[in-house]
């Protein structure tokens, strides 16, 4: 009776089943793990429960590009925690700096802790190897929006290099944006700014021009690791308001009060 061969055999598949933080197939893996999958649909569905169909005062911290810089990113997860005023945090990018998939697990890892909620974008660090699949998997769509206190949020995936494609998808912003002007504010995110040489003079011109038109207030990314709040293309044409934070590495919090006569922007340095 050949015991030892079947106890081996059992004692492996256990393992294989048991253990899938420590079994890693492939860094290219593109599929998140149960109870990793959605996260952006599972913080819209808890913020659109507490959110209010008239204007209600709200701020939201935002950060990005955190990459590999993960003593400064946990350090930066429990610095949101003190702050009880932020009602959402929005990070805008680059979770990771090769798009595979351990990167992916380790954010999710450093996250948890977290006691806002939270929106990430999609980076173009994130849309390297596998990475926009596993993006797909752990959070959802890369083009969503939805409503808060009356307020539009657009989030917007503006990566082509990655990608090797020429333009964004311009008709989705243009026709999610286009919307009655009942709205108190309308927001839009996405991690690179029209300005950064990923866009061509030409579209980052049309993106400016679409946000104008429809009224929005700010336009808000990530990608150049620096703080910036201007009206980029004021000189030219348009009212928008450009804001982009910095990186993890720069131990900074970029909070947006959003009030009914004006917004607010402060950089809180911990």
């Amino acid at each position: 009776m050949r015991v030892q061969p079947l106890f081996t055999l059992i004692l492996i598949t256990l393992l294989t089943y048991s253990c899938n933080d420590l079994i890693e197939y492939s860094p290219y893996e593109g599929r998140a793990q149960e109870g990793s999958r959605n996260m952006n649909v599972s913080a819209i569905k808890k913020l659109s429960e507490q959110s209010t169909d008239t204007f209600k005062p709200f701020t939201m911290a935002i950060i990005g590009d955190s990459h590999t810089y993960y003593d400064d990113f946990i350090d930066q997860i429990y610095a949101l925690n003190s702050l009880d005023s932020i009602d959402m945090v929005i990070h805008m990018g680059d979770i990771t700096l090769s798009g595979i998939y351990r990167e992916f697990l380790w954010y999710r890892d450093i996250i948890k802790p977290l006691k806002h909620p939270l929106i990430t974008v999609i980076g173009n660090h994130d849309c390297l190897s596998n990475g926009e699949f596993m993006y797909r998997d752990m959070f959802g769509n890369t083009n969503f929006f939805f409503t808060y206190n009356n307020c539009l949020l657009v989030f917007f995936d503006d990566i082509t290099w990655e990608r090797n494609t020429k333009d964004p998808d311009f008709e989705w912003i243009d026709s999610t944006i286009s919307t009655p002007d009942s709205y108190t504010y309308k927001f839009v995110f996405a991690h690179i700014p029209p300005w950064d040489e990923q866009f061509s003079m030409g579209n980052g011109m049309l993106y400016n021009y679409l946000l104008d038109k429809s009224n929005v207030t700010y336009s808000i990314h990530g990608h150049i690791h620096k703080f910036y709040h201007d009206k980029h293309y004021a000189d030219i044409y348009g009212d928008v308001n450009y804001l982009a934070c910095g990186d993890s590495q720069d131990r900074e919090i970029v909070l947006v009060r959003v009030k009914k006569q004006d917004i607010d922007v402060e950089v809180i340095r911990y």
